[in-house]
């Protein structure tokens, strides 16, 4: 499958004014288009390629479809003091995640944690972007999301969880956090993989035989995604399903899979944790600067490879993204441009 990697690099307005074009011929409104165009651009030079360019077609045919609905305003259902209870209505998912997590900090900010359960919610597109959200102002972000059912729990060949993507982000300097889903990749990840014309860099799933592979076009096809950490991945994405369809009263993942015709009413749940009145800023940074010394310290296997924390790399693909243009694959511009 050695196919020529097709790049291109687009300014931030040219993508952007892409974006707002079909949202705007989709009857968004002028504000509406603005600010969900500002999420999808923003999310491409951040490097989640496969969360924000790449995802945008489908985004697009959901919100055809009837499964978004951008005009949608969401509401607050519940409040137990530091959690609430909210419902989407099916707006539109990035848009919603952001204010759920500016939520869960005013929270936070008032009683040292906040967490909001979110139903009847929209594909979130980057995950990452929330949790990021919360460390830029100095809180602890968690959040996760259940989705429909395209992977085979441990043992089995039938797609029955959801990759229901975890992120946890920490206040370091340059901000540390995880940002995964519960698979070895996401099927964003096996999109940008096949794009580029080569294999997984580890095991990504089964070939129709059941020998673990690394061709993404396979498992993208089969859909039958290894679980990250084998039954780990698993379990882990089961728990999730459980406590954000418990937290919100909302779909599970079996629920959007059998009673749903899209991926559309997923439940998710955002956690802002404040660190600063739990402990002094010079001894918050002494013990994370420790901590992230000894990790990068540590004896490379390939003399040529640092040794990295989670996350780091995000703000060396911005800076080379905003100085340089953004990174688009030829073929993903030219869908673009006939939405």
């Amino acid at each position: 499958m050695k196919l020529r990697e097709r790049k291109m690099r687009v300014s931030y307005d040219e993508l952007k004014n892409e974006f707002k074009r079909v949202l705007l011929d989709r009857q968004l409104t002028e504000e509406l288009a603005e600010e969900c165009a500002t999420a999808f651009t923003d999310t491409t030079q951040a490097g989640a390629y496969s969360h924000g360019i790449n995802r945008f077609p489908r985004f697009i045919q959901q919100l055809e479809q009837g499964d978004i609905v951008p005009n949608a305003i969401p509401t607050k259902v519940l409040s137990l003091g530091s959690i609430e209870q909210w419902d989407a209505h099916q707006a539109i998912g990035n848009l919603t995640a952001k204010k759920m997590m500016d939520r869960a900090i005013e929270l936070a900010s008032q009683h040292g944690v906040g967490v909001i359960a979110l139903r009847n919610a929209n594909h979130w597109m980057r995950g990452g972007s929330y949790g990021w959200q919360a460390a830029e102002k100095g809180y602890i972000g968690i959040c996760w999301t259940n989705a429909l059912a395209v992977m085979p729990p441990w043992g089995a060949k039938e797609c029955r969880i959801g990759t229901n993507p975890l992120i946890i982000a920490v206040p370091t300097t340059p901000i540390t956090m995880v940002d995964m889903s519960c698979s070895m990749y996401s099927y964003g990840m096996l999109e940008v993989h096949r794009l580029a014309g080569r294999q997984t860099f580890v095991d990504a799933g089964f070939d129709d035989e059941g020998n673990l592979t690394r061709d993404p076009s396979i498992v993208e096809k089969n859909r039958r995604l290894l679980p990250m950490g084998f039954w780990k991945g698993s379990g882990l994405s089961i728990v999730l399903d459980m406590i954000a369809t418990l937290l919100s009263n909302g779909e599970s993942t079996v629920a959007v899979t059998e009673d749903k015709n899209d991926e559309y009413c997923v439940s998710q749940v955002f956690i802002a944790i404040e660190v600063d009145r739990l402990i002094d800023g010079k001894s918050k940074d002494e013990k994370l600067n420790r901590i992230m010394d000894y990790v990068k310290t540590a004896e490379r296997s390939d003399p040529t490879q640092a040794v990295r924390l989670p996350g780091h790399e995000f703000t060396t693909i911005l800076s080379d993204n905003q100085a340089n243009g953004i990174p688009v694959d030829e073929r993903v511009w030219a869908k673009l441009k006939t939405l």
